[in-house]
């Protein structure tokens, strides 16, 4: 349990270096998304040895899920871009969801759904048509894992 925990930590910070980055410049780092996919990694090897957070899933599906997403998120992604002649989602986004999907699983859908009304209030709010969504993606992604770690203790 410690450990899974220990993973939460080093989650925050890459979600807060994600959400900042692309706040600043639209682009979420390969290299974040690279890391947060490895603490999956770890947390599902934590997992697999203590069963910590069982309301995940089961630790490989997990992985097979985040592979389908990132799959199935370029492919909507190129072809809203080639139908609109514009980017929907950046591809940074859509390796970013699929990075958590390692950690969260399953539990990735509801993030995703309170980050998009998150990131939308924040679009109408300050009526801007475009914004960075990593920051929402960041946040939600964030407490979802908080609240599965803490239905699991």
């Amino acid at each position: 349990m410690i450990a899974a925990w220990a993973i939460a930590a080093v989650l925050v910070g890459l979600s807060v270096w994600a959400g900042i980055v692309d706040a600043r410049s639209r682009r979420i780092p390969n290299a974040c998304c690279v890391l947060v996919a490895l603490c999956g990694v770890a947390l599902q090897a934590a997992r697999a040895q203590s069963r910590v957070a069982p309301v995940l899933g089961e630790p490989l599906a997990c992985v097979e899920l985040a592979a389908a997403l990132l799959v199935a998120g370029v492919c909507l992604e190129l072809a809203y871009r080639r139908l609109s002649g514009h980017t929907g989602l950046g591809m940074g986004d859509v390796k970013y969801v699929a990075a958590w999907a390692v950690s969260l699983g399953w539990l990735v859908a509801p993030a995703l759904v309170v980050a998009c009304l998150l990131g939308a209030a924040w679009g109408l709010a300050t009526r801007q048509r475009t914004f960075a969504f990593g920051p929402w993606l960041s946040l939600a992604f964030f407490l979802q894992m908080l609240m599965a770690l803490a239905a699991s203790s």
